[in-house]
């Protein structure tokens, strides 16, 4: 399948877990576990298109600005319309993408630059962003899965063994880490800490990779911008739709 293809089913994932207030409470856990796929998927696209791209710079660009986008657009409902914590929008991909590719960028630059007082800076550089990032001084979402994806995606990009395996070996402290200190591990307590935890299970997106043959598919720009649009504005739809039906 090329890119296209995937990216309108992981699209197809992505609504259906965004609907999960508007639908019975019942079905929040399982299609949240089996949704941790698609955040992913959208950020080893990423490393893709950091590696494909024609520049470097218009795709940061593109990133940062629908990051901004994003960011305007949710303070506007949120403050404007919205006024009730509980039911704000909050996400923006975008920007933990954008940062995602900016780290890679900066290491690809300095792998290839020469001069050792660039490597020095642009290394110092990539230290104090994933730091700030970590540390949520950057008010992204996602970044310990995603940005640590990123990272082996793109060191392990021609080798598909080593990637997978060092996928897996991440998702052991993400499954281990929500099991820590727990007052007993009863079978229920430990079934309510996975469901209510499943970021290990981004490693179902394993074999939606394997099915990528390296090709981005049709080139018209709606594809192009098909996602750009349609992430922000069925986030902000659904927003809307949850806040007035629980009104009055």
């Amino acid at each position: 399948m090329n890119g296209n293809q995937l990216k309108l089913f992981m699209m197809s994932l992505m609504l259906l877990d965004h609907l999960i207030p508007l639908l019975p409470p019942q079905f929040a856990t399982p299609i949240h576990m089996v949704t941790r796929c698609v955040a992913v998927f959208f950020a080893f696209m990423a490393v893709e298109g950091l590696h494909y791209t024609r520049s470097r710079k218009n795709y940061l660009l593109r990133l940062y600005g629908w990051a901004a986008i994003m960011f305007t657009g949710n303070t506007l409902i949120n403050s404007l319309i919205i006024k009730d914590p509980m039911y704000f929008s909050y996400n923006n991909i975008f920007l933990t993408l954008a940062v995602g590719v900016t780290i890679l960028s900066l290491i690809d630059f300095a792998k290839h630059e020469k001069k050792t007082v660039f490597k020095i800076i642009t290394t110092i550089l990539t230290i104090i962003l994933t730091l700030a990032v970590c540390l949520g001084l950057i008010p992204a979402e996602g970044v310990f899965v995603i940005i640590p994806f990123m990272l082996l995606s793109y060191f392990f990009r021609n080798n598909a063994k080593k990637r997978d395996i060092s996928y897996m070996i991440f998702a052991i402290p993400l499954f281990i880490m929500p099991l820590l200190g727990l007052s007993n591990y009863s079978f229920e307590m430990i079934k309510e800490q996975i469901g209510g935890n499943p970021d290990f299970l981004f490693i179902l997106v394993i074999p939606f990779i394997h099915l990528y043959n390296g090709k981005k598919g049709n080139s018209n720009p709606a594809f192009k911008y098909l996602f750009y649009i349609f992430y922000p504005v069925h986030l902000w739809i659904i927003t809307l739709v949850n806040f007035y039906l629980h009104q009055g």
